[in-house]
């Protein structure tokens, strides 16, 4: 199965809630607060990683959204949110597969302008706007998962 993501609220902006969310015949979506976004952002700062943050919170989001649909899975394409980071966040999603015992081949990870009127794109803007997703990424999950070096 193909699937594509989109994210809608940037990661970066911790002022607002995150929303992840990947379509194909299914769809699925994540959560992650403002709040949980700042607790993670001040961990990166205290061991003088602040820069890898946004790409590490992606990377994990995107794992932890599709983790449980893995053996179904066999391409992800991904909104081309971080362009130029792009190799960075397909070794972070296949590390963090890796640590938990899954497997993601990089080369199944693709880039690609996914555009606004997707289906994806509207299911994220969709969560984004209520605030409810399917599922929720926690500081406390996302250090569990991600297990910060």
């Amino acid at each position: 199965m193909k699937i594509e993501i989109d994210q809608s609220g940037k990661i970066e902006n911790t002022s607002r809630l995150t929303i992840l969310a990947y379509s194909n015949k299914t769809s699925k979506s994540i959560l992650i607060t403002a709040k949980d976004k700042k607790t993670i952002q001040s961990l990166f700062r205290r061991i003088n990683q602040p820069k890898i943050f946004i790409y590490k919170l992606f990377s994990v989001a995107i794992f932890a959204l599709i983790k449980n649909d893995l053996e179904k899975i066999d391409q992800v394409i991904i909104d081309r949110e971080y362009v130029g980071y792009e190799n960075l966040i397909k070794k972070l999603i296949s590390e963090t597969a890796e640590r938990n015992n899954k497997k993601i081949e990089k080369e199944n990870i693709h880039f690609h302008s996914i555009g606004k009127k997707s289906k994806v794109h509207k299911i994220a803007l969709a969560a984004f706007k209520t605030k409810r997703a399917d599922m929720r990424l926690t500081s406390k999950e996302f250090f569990k998962i991600g297990l910060v070096k």
